[in-house]
């Protein structure tokens, strides 16, 4: 009685749960059936998705928007979904271009004047076809061929459907558009089971073993009926009444049934029948690459795939080819789950016994096939590591693969990437191809461009591909308006071409009404594979009224309008946004006569709501304007400046502190003066005027929240982090050279030179001392200006002397000299410009014992920079000698006149009396300094010595003898400074040396 209950009960669910799903669908088919018609063929079409129609349908039905407000939302996307992919520029470059063919023609069309009795070509268009031209025109499944009928012609053209959702990946050709590749086989353990359930519901052979656990149950029948379930215990023994103990574990299932059957057989009469109950579990252990290693209690039917099933299968490393399962400390099998997944094959999957352990290794070698095959994965190598193996465990290629090339990505010795293409043909022509670990192979599809047809969009019934013979024309597409949707617009269509050998595209007008009802077959234009063909709707070519609605929608623009007001406006770009001003919003209109502009204002809550008072209706031109509640909120700021990690102005909030304001502004760095900050407040009196307070507080407490320090700020307050007196994160200077330790050393405040040198170990034996170079930053600056201060009065100079006024008083040859000379002084700028000023600071270097006591021993600054060069062992003599080169140094014979003379002495064109010597160290020493009394300097005396010449005075490795070439002024320069002055400027005030000889 109880069953039944249970069973009336089921069965009453059952029909209530019918009955509600039944109830379900017809309410959903009533509500979809309730749609307009144009919704429904946009959703049909796939151009609204059935949620978004239900949604729109709701809003509907809560008078949220109006049937309107669908209608105009929809038609951007009609005409995107059915145009394909021409844009609106092109359409209009199409219409033009019929326009210009249809002036051409007039001349023509005239001629073809209708005369007494003739119908006009509006007549024309507008009569029912007859009979007979509907006869000879082609149908949309025939083509027209030279010399057949239409009515001959075979049904052999009809639209292709699009190609399956799983062919959508081979389109791809570019592993970035390719789907991410999966490890073939790692579905097979994608849904398992975190434990593992024991098997009950199979067989049990005549082979299995029997042991402790397992439940054996025996029915007996006729002269005794009974039935037992019986117990293997720990000892292998199981109780059979009416017989005794028994001894049955080891025996196998069938050796099992016979020894019940024999010891049965001694109760005269009766019949017996051996099952297996409840089966024992035995624990095995699966370890190495798995995703969840341990120790798992199985069924003792289990086997090896069962157990890699509860354990989730081998991870991204681990191998399905070389599965290991060992018992008792040996490996009894390796199994190849490839011959499971690919062939069915289970030969090898053997049962579990107490103890076992599965192991996976690590998987081998892997590559990846991608593209056009049938099963793209990523698959592990075993013995035939070859392309065409990788190819067969990828199913092979699909129909569309493009066999003339097959690509190998490889990742060469860790280092770089190569690429190897393979033509399919070759691969079976050819030896194996070996892969490596790590190969990409990619199979690539046939190019779209290939595809023999022409497409048909827009207005039409039956869009898409048509298939492309020689011969095909317009009409075999579109053979009459029974071809077309309503309103479709017969003026202007358009073809669309792909020029291949330019990779342009060409528009080709043509005029469809006159295709269709005058039989023009100049309009029936021949077509090419790939030609697009587009039918328009007049809604395209309609000028609708429009308006423009800006601020806190979703879509601000312009959209058209047809019986719309301004909640509908503002459901067409998009609803509202969340900073929408509810309270307020602007209607600009413009007069279309006076185009004088006026303002209405509207209550933005009250729109939305449907009050029709509020709720304007719109006209062509009208501009709404969506308000943000920020522009009615004050905008308080406070200011965070000095040493904060991310300093300015911050939005000011209610109970704001200083410690707030510091953590908004990134925190103090580690510069930060913590003793004592500032708050300058800004106060309103009386709204006349505005006085300022200074406050100071602890920064440290202020941070750790102390009340008295933590001051809660006003609006427009500043905050003024101070820096640590005389802090300098980082202040260097360099010594490279000959010394002990060269490099970058950290500089202590007021640290001088000799200290930077005694720190780098001092000197070595090769360094030399009277040509060390030494660079400040600051100098350098100022370096730069003088030299640019010196080039710009070069060029001033020389403007104006090539000026009108000054060559008007200059004879022919001053005027050619002149030109000469302007143009190289240009070239010299040129090369000035070119030239950087090196803040060198010439300096006497002694070594850092005996410079600690001088004069010399500099404070050093940040970025200072000391050179110590190697013993140089030659001088230069440059300038305007017979041969301007390096001299060997001879310690003998250290004075200028011997080496000028080693140079064949100053030429004709030598200004032998402003030579000058730029030394080692920096310093220069000119002739021009010796004046009439042979006045030379004496770097022994260290002064100025009388019966002294320049040519005596001493050189020292590393020095440079400078000649100036003589320049020759003519008239219109006696004015002008001579150009040798203003290069031993540049070389002096500088500390640079330019060779501009």
């Amino acid at each position: 009685m109880k069953r039944i209950c249970v069973l009336c009960f089921v069965v009453a669910v059952f029909i209530l749960s019918f009955l509600n799903h039944g109830f379900s669908q017809q309410t959903t088919v009533s509500r979809t059936n309730s749609m307009p018609p144009q919704l429904q063929q946009a959703v049909n079409k796939g151009l609204v998705s059935p949620q978004q129609a239900q949604a729109w349908m709701e809003a509907l039905e809560k008078g949220q928007i109006t049937i309107e407000t669908i209608h105009e939302i929809l038609k951007p996307l009609e005409v995107k979904g059915a145009l394909g992919n021409l844009t609106r520029e092109e359409i209009e470059q199409g219409k033009k271009l019929l326009d210009e063919k249809i002036k051409e023609a007039s001349k023509e069309i005239q001629k073809e004047a209708p005369g007494p009795g003739q119908k006009t070509r509006f007549e024309e268009r507008t009569k029912e076809p007859t009979k007979q031209v509907r006869k000879e025109a082609p149908r949309p499944d025939q083509r027209i061929r030279p010399g057949v009928k239409p009515s001959e012609e075979k049904k052999i053209v009809e639209k292709k459907e699009p190609a399956a959702a799983e062919e959508e990946y081979f389109k791809k050709t570019t592993p970035e558009e390719a789907p991410e590749l999966e490890i073939f086989g790692q579905k097979l353990f994608g849904a398992a089971p975190s434990t593992f359930a024991p098997i009950t519901s199979i067989p049990v052979s005549n082979d299995y073993i029997i042991g402790p656990g397992d439940e054996i149950k025996v029915l007996m029948w006729g002269r005794l009926d009974a039935f037992y379930t019986l117990e293997v215990d720990n000892e292998g023994v199981i109780n059979f009444p009416k017989v005794g103990p028994l001894t049955v574990a080891g025996l196998t299932f069938g050796e099992l049934k016979a020894l019940i059957r024999a010891k049965a057989e001694s109760i005269t009469g009766v019949n017996v029948n051996v099952s297996m109950g409840k089966l024992r579990t035995i624990q095995v252990f699966v370890l190495g690459e798995v995703v969840s290693p341990g120790v798992y209690t199985v069924s003792s039917l289990a086997t090896v795939t069962n157990a890699l099933l509860a354990s989730g299968g081998p991870t991204s490393l681990g191998s399905l080819r070389k599965v290991e399962l060992k018992r008792h400390g040996k490996t009894v099998t390796v199994i190849d789950l490839y011959d499971f997944l690919l062939n069915g094959d289970t030969s090898g999957d053997m049962r579990l016994m107490p103890g076992d352990s599965i192991f996976i290794p690590q998987a081998g070698p892997m590559v990846s096939v991608s593209g056009n095959v049938k099963r793209p994965a990523i698959y592990e190598m075993k013995d035939a590591r070859t392309l065409q193996n990788a190819i067969d465990l990828a199913g092979g290629l699909r129909p569309r693969a493009y066999n003339q090339r097959i690509q190998i990505e490889r990742a060469f010795q860790n280092r770089v990437q190569i690429v190897l293409d393979i033509s399919y043909e070759e691969l079976q022509q050819k030896k194996p191809i070996p892969l490596m670990d790590g190969d990409l192979i990619r199979v690539f599809s046939i190019h779209p461009a290939s595809i023999n047809a022409v497409y048909l969009f827009g207005n039409v019934i039956r869009p898409g591909e048509y298939a492309y013979e020689p011969g095909l024309r317009v009409l075999n597409v579109i053979p009459d308006i029974q071809s077309l949707e309503l309103d479709t617009y017969f003026d202007y269509a358009l073809i669309k071409r792909y020029r291949f050998e330019d990779s342009r595209s060409e528009l080709i007008p043509f005029d469809l009404g006159r295709l269709l009802f005058s039989r023009d077959l100049r309009q029936n234009i021949a077509l090419k594979p790939k030609d697009e063909i587009y039918i328009f709707n007049k809604s395209m070519f309609q000028e609708l009224d429009h308006a423009v609605i800006e601020g806190q929608v979703r879509r601000p623009g312009r959209y058209p309008i047809e019986d719309m007001r301004i909640k509908d406006l503002i459901f067409k770009a998009g609803n509202l946004t969340k900073d929408a001003y509810m309270d307020l919003g602007h209607l600009y209109r413009t007069d279309p006569k006076t185009k004088e502009v006026t303002m209405t204002s509207f209550n933005l809550g009250k729109v939305m709501e449907g009050d029709p008072l509020d709720n304007i209706p719109l006209k062509d031109n009208d501009l709404v304007v969506i308000l943000s509640q920020w522009d009615y909120v004050d905008k308080y700021t406070v200011s965070i400046n000095g040493r904060v990690n991310r300093p300015g102005d911050y939005p000011y909030a209610t109970n704001m502190t200083v410690r707030d304001l510091i953590l908004v502004g990134g925190n103090v760095m580690e510069s930060a003066y913590m003793e004592k900050g500032e708050l300058v407040r800004y106060d309103i009196v009386a709204g006349k005027k505005v006085e300022t307070s200074l406050i100071t507080f602890d920064v440290k407490l202020a941070l750790a929240n102390d009340p008295a320090q933590n001051l809660k700020l006003k609006p427009f307050d500043v905050v003024n982090i101070k820096e640590i007196p005389e802090w300098k994160e980082k202040r260097t200077v360099t010594i490279t050279g000959e010394v002990l330790f060269p490099g970058a050393y950290q500089l202590r405040k007021e640290e001088r030179l000799s200290s930077i040198i005694q720190r780098a170990g001092g000197f070595t034996e090769r360094a030399y001392l009277r040509g060390a170079v030494f660079t400040r930053e600051s100098i350098k600056k100022a370096q730069q200006d003088r030299l640019n201060e010196l080039i710009s009065q070069m060029e001033i100079e020389g403007a104006h002397y090539a000026s009108a006024e000054a060559q008007a008083a200059l004879s022919k040859e001053d005027v050619a000299a002149q030109s000469e000379f302007l143009a190289a002084q240009k070239a010299l700028v040129a090369k000035l410009r070119e030239a950087r000023a090196t803040g060198r600071v010439v300096i006497s270097l002694l070594p850092a014992s005996v410079m600690r006591d001088a004069s010399l021993d500099m404070v050093l600054e940040d970025g200072d920079n000391l050179y110590v060069p190697k013993s140089p062992s030659t001088v230069n003599v440059l300038g305007a000698v017979y041969n301007p080169n390096a001299l060997i140094y001879e310690e003998s014979r250290p004075e200028v006149n011997y080496y000028l003379k080693k140079t064949g002495g100053p030429t004709e064109n030598a200004e032998a009396n402003k030579m000058y010597i730029v030394r080692a160290d920096g310093t220069v020493v000119a002739k021009a300094e010796t004046g009439w009394f042979n006045v030379g300097w004496s770097e022994e005396e260290k002064r100025w010595q009388f019966g002294s010449s320049f040519e005596d005075t001493r050189l020292y490795p590393g020095d440079t003898l400078l000649v100036p070439q003589k320049v020759v002024k003519p008239s219109f320069m006696k004015e002008l400074k001579d150009i040798t002055t203003i290069l031993y400027q540049i070389a002096v005030g500088a500390g640079v040396v330019i060779a501009a000889f």
